[in-house]
């Protein structure tokens, strides 16, 4: 039996020539294609498709010959190597509480010397 590729296939064609044709190389967000621009809403276009699929059909679905975890993967890796994929919220909240660890870096802060002190402790 021939798969009939005639939904997902032409779109996914359509939005990785797109991507090819027109990349900078950068994965930085809204630097490599115009935010909201035409291949940003090709690509929602196609998720949003992707959902409809799955939520009919179920998460383990094959579609044109394709299982839907691969279709995901390869619209989500083009969405992020387009620079469409804005920072993950959790990401910047993590890198703003970087703080940069300075306990203990005096190499003498702990010197104590015992000895000078003894007697205070053992009454000697």
């Amino acid at each position: 039996m021939k798969v009939e590729k005639s939904v997902l296939t032409p779109k996914w064609l359509e939005i990785k020539a797109m991507y090819e044709a027109n990349t900078n190389g950068s994965k930085e967000y809204g630097e490599n294609f115009e935010l909201d621009g035409e291949l940003d809403t090709l690509t929602q276009h196609f998720v949003g498709m992707l959902g409809a699929i799955t939520l009919k059909q179920g998460f383990d679905v094959v579609v044109e010959g394709i299982s839907m975890n691969l279709w995901k993967e390869r619209i989500w890796s083009l969405i992020e190597n387009a620079g469409l994929l804005p920072n993950i919220a959790w990401k910047d909240e993590l890198e703003d509480e970087e703080v940069e660890d300075t306990w203990n870096t005096s190499d003498d802060e702990f010197d104590y010397d015992i000895e000078k002190f003894e007697s205070e402790a053992y009454g000697s």
